[in-house]
């Protein structure tokens, strides 16, 4: 897991530097691009690549994979805490054990992107509201995405798939606002720009006021929505395991 981590973050340091370099180059003869300039532009990207690494952790959707394929979940379901407790808690030790590398490579971050204070008080302690929820949601996404072992043999394909859906989706890439008409209303309705763009955007001060408030009840409504999805197939894959045990 270590290991796997430590791979991780070489990869967000270097996607930010590339990044950082392929937008500079973009804004070439630009001071602002729809309503940001570049050192804000880059500030988004360093830490909405920086937190969607953090926080967007495959552990838990490959660990309810091995215990369904191994027939350990058995044990796992007649435990005093629930099944799905602990593929939260065991998520967030995940990302516990995430930041703490995060912290360390902070530094080859700030190198390689670009760092910057939050565009006001008032959009900090939005942004952290805006985290909450943007990680609870990331939460129940990751475990929608294991519940699928369940009916499947084999999901490492569809989780490297998930993962560069979101990150596009969530604009980690690309900010939501410069996504051209039709690509932005589908970004708008699934629920990954919840997990990273909406936090950022107000941390950078691109999302303030009312459209701050608005970004952070998308993401209460996202995240009940989520918790009555998580619910229901969660009862389909227990009445899955009744099946498979005969």
């Amino acid at each position: 897991t270590a290991r796997r981590t430590i791979m991780a973050s070489r990869i967000c340091v270097v996607q930010i530097f590339v990044l950082r370099k392929v937008w500079t180059a973009l804004y070439q003869g630009h001071s602002v691009v729809d309503g940001m300039t570049l050192h804000t532009l880059l500030v988004y990207l360093t830490l909405a690549n920086l937190q969607n690494w953090v926080l967007a952790d495959s552990t838990v959707s490959r660990y309810m994979y091995d215990r369904v394929r191994e027939g350990q979940v058995a044990f796992d379901l007649v435990r005093p805490t629930g099944f799905v407790p602990q593929m939260f808690a065991h998520l967030v030790g995940s990302t516990c054990s995430t930041l703490l590398f995060a912290l360390v490579a902070l530094p080859f971050v700030a190198l390689a992107g670009t760092l910057g204070m939050p565009h006001s008080p008032g959009a900090f302690l939005l942004y952290l509201v805006s985290l909450i929820f943007g990680y609870g949601i990331t939460l129940l996404l990751t475990l929608l995405l294991g519940m699928i072992a369940f009916w499947t043999m084999e999901i490492s394909g569809l989780t490297m798939l998930y993962f560069l859906v979101n990150q596009f989706f969530a604009g980690a890439l690309v900010p939501l606002s410069i996504f051209p008409g039709p690509l932005r209303i589908l970004a708008e309705i699934l629920p990954f720009q919840t997990t990273t763009y909406s936090p950022v955007a107000i941390y950078v001060g691109r999302l303030h006021g009312a459209q701050a408030l608005d970004a952070i009840a998308v993401q209460v409504l996202w995240l009940a929505l989520l918790v009555l999805g998580a619910r229901a197939v969660w009862h389909r894959a227990l009445r899955r395991v009744v099946v498979q045990g005969g």
